[in-house]
């Protein structure tokens, strides 16, 4: 059995789904990627992904979508989007419903004085044995998976529409019309460099056909493996029906360079120690910035397992508590955030107008409890009492008491 699996893996694919980005052309630099995934019977949720240099947009902009089949004219859309002011960067999408077929895509992105567009195909296959979504790529799966952007089964996250990584890159599609019978289905990755060259290969896995749909997750770390151009593949084979089908989806790793375009890994105020914040504030130039903060991070986050996590609570903490006066990363409520992550369970004490708010966050794990208050009114909670030792004045017993 064990041979026969590997001789239908080595066979070429009865069909390639090849998943990629596209750079837009023009003023406004930027990436658009397509992806979709099934509704229901032949109908399919298509969202145009797509991330803009915010340096590049200082207004509101509008995104213009054209979708033509055999050189007509489906549709036109054009949307008005506004700009974040604490924006760190800007991805956004555009969802539409379609068919099974063969599209040609024009996206566009316009200011008053700027514009980039972009032409490209969009392929929805179809037929009555295993079909497929995308292959998403994704810096982070989200802990907080029902206010990530995407959410699919049970999974949050925010495709990755630059295609460039740096440690780890997670991934996600569903199969569909799956035909359940006592066979299975094996399942395996591949990472090719652009020679075609096999750089990593994992195990087959199997999967028992039990449900008509599947959902196929998970994670890839990329320590090992140099900068440069590749493809991951996905070979899914269907020994029921001995076929075998390929997902394949190019991605960048890029680390050299790439701290200049992401300023996060810069934020280490609460994770480093006071005498590591000395000595990175005393660096006087770039490059010996960029060696220091890379040193770090190897030391802090030697798997790649780490940042990710990290980064996404700073890009939500800044989301989610910023004020008219600072970033989200730098309230109280912020910085618990990004330490502890999402609270279990939250807290509110109701009062009268003009005195003082609270709120408790609770996390289950160890029973750690942080007690704010907004003292003027204005959403900035400051952080009170904790019952973990180094945050805010320490209580063993935190109860939403306003004598307290």
């Amino acid at each position: 059995m064990g041979q026969v699996i590997m001789n239908l893996l080595l066979l070429a694919g009865l069909t390639t789904l090849d998943n990629k980005s596209y750079v837009l052309d023009g003023t406004i630099r930027g990436y658009v990627e397509p992806i979709y995934f099934k509704l229901s019977g032949d109908i399919y949720i298509v969202n145009f992904v797509y991330s803009i240099n915010p340096s590049d947009i200082s207004e509101n902009y509008q995104i213009y979508l054209r979708v033509f089949l055999d050189r007509q004219k489906l549709m036109e859309e054009k949307k008005d989007k506004k700009i974040s002011k604490n924006a760190i960067y800007m991805v956004d999408s555009y969802e539409i419903l379609s068919k099974p077929g063969r599209y040609t895509i024009k996206f566009e992105v316009k200011t008053k004085s700027k514009s980039s567009k972009i032409e490209f195909p969009l392929i929805i296959e179809e037929d009555s044995n295993l079909n497929f979504s995308s292959l998403v790529l994704s810096s982070s799966f989200y802990e907080d998976s029902l206010n990530s952007p995407f959410y699919r089964n049970g999974i949050g996250f925010l495709p990755n529409p630059s295609n460039i990584f740096r440690d780890t890159i997670f991934y996600f599609f569903e199969i569909y019309n799956i035909k359940k019978d006592s066979q299975k289905l094996f399942l395996r990755y591949i990472i090719e460099d652009k020679n075609d060259s096999a750089i990593l290969i994992s195990s087959p896995q199997l999967i028992v056909k039990d449900k008509e749909q599947l959902v196929i997750s998970g994670k890839i770390p990329l320590n090992n493996i140099p900068d440069g151009e590749y493809n991951l593949k996905f070979e899914i084979v269907d020994l029921g029906l001995n076929i075998k089908k390929i997902l394949k989806h190019y991605f960048i790793i890029q680390r050299e360079g790439m701290i200049l375009n992401d300023e996060i890994r810069y934020f280490i105020d609460y994770i480093a120690s006071p005498s590591e914040l000395n000595e990175f504030k005393n660096i006087k130039d770039i490059k010996s910035k960029n060696l220091w903060i890379e040193k770090f991070w190897k030391i802090k986050d030697p798997d790649g397992s780490f940042y990710p996590i990290f980064k996404q609570r700073v890009i939500e903490a800044d989301l989610k508590f910023s004020t008219p006066f600072k970033k989200g990363r730098y309230t109280d409520m912020g910085k618990i955030y990004i330490l502890f992550g999402q609270p279990d369970d939250i807290r509110r004490q109701e009062i009268a107008l003009g005195t003082k708010s609270y709120v408790i966050w609770i996390y289950y794990d160890g029973n750690k409890k942080f007690k704010f208050y907004d003292q003027l009114g204005t959403g900035d909670y400051k952080l009170l009492f904790s019952n973990v030792q180094g945050f805010g004045q320490y209580l063993p017993d935190i109860e939403l008491e306003e004598n307290r």
